[in-house]
């Protein structure tokens, strides 16, 4: 699967969003000037036309719509939705984050940490998933960009609470090292691996 462009999304998004009724080409490009030349714009509506993803609505009288398929208004819908659930995630998050902090026991506020980080990843991977028959060469990038400042905060959230590497699974890791990096860089991590396992002196 390809991602679509980020003109064709902008473009897609900007259309979609003014509904069934369309929007015309004066608005469109205004709306789209902070990101995209009128060149830009025009060469964007007239591929998508050809791709059907957009479609002319002629009302008489010079006045001409350009409106976003079915498909791509549907697809959006389900993005905004998906979207919502993590805007909801957040404002939870943020009802929480001043509750861990209070708990005195470091085990359990680890313990409610960990429900909180997986709750989030919980939520993004459910909604990747949600868009994936949902046009996601076009709604899986724009939610990607969406929820990036909440995946860095659990990814510095999910290395508190990240369990260690089996056995087993770091000497899969280092497998994958040295088919990639080479045997050098394989032995070196190994090292890195036991230093850090051995108890401290």
């Amino acid at each position: 699967m390809e991602f679509m462009s980020k003109r064709d999304r902008l473009i897609l998004t900007a259309v979609s969003q003014a509904g069934p009724a369309g929007v015309e080409l004066t608005s469109l490009f205004t709306s789209l000037s902070p990101f995209l030349t009128r060149e830009s714009v025009m060469k964007g509506v007239e591929e998508l036309l050809l791709k059907d993803l957009i479609k002319i609505n002629n009302l008489g009288q010079g006045e001409i719509r350009y409106v976003a398929s079915k498909q791509v208004r549907d697809a959006m819908i389900n993005l905004d939705i998906a979207k919502l659930r993590v805007v909801e995630y957040i404002k939870e998050l943020n009802a929480k984050k001043d509750e861990i902090l209070k708990i005195q026991d470091k085990n359990q506020q680890v313990e409610e940490l960990k429900k909180v980080v997986s709750e989030g990843l919980l939520t993004i991977s459910s909604g990747i998933l949600s868009l994936l028959n949902s046009m996601p060469e076009l709604t899986i990038p724009e939610y990607i960009e969406a929820i990036q400042p909440l995946a860095e905060i659990l990814e510095k959230l999910y290395k508190v609470v990240e369990k260690p590497y089996t056995k087993e699974e770091t000497e899969a890791i280092i497998k994958i090292i040295e088919k990639y990096r080479g045997e050098k860089d394989s032995k070196l991590l190994k090292e890195i691996l036991e230093k850090a396992q051995s108890p401290q002196k």
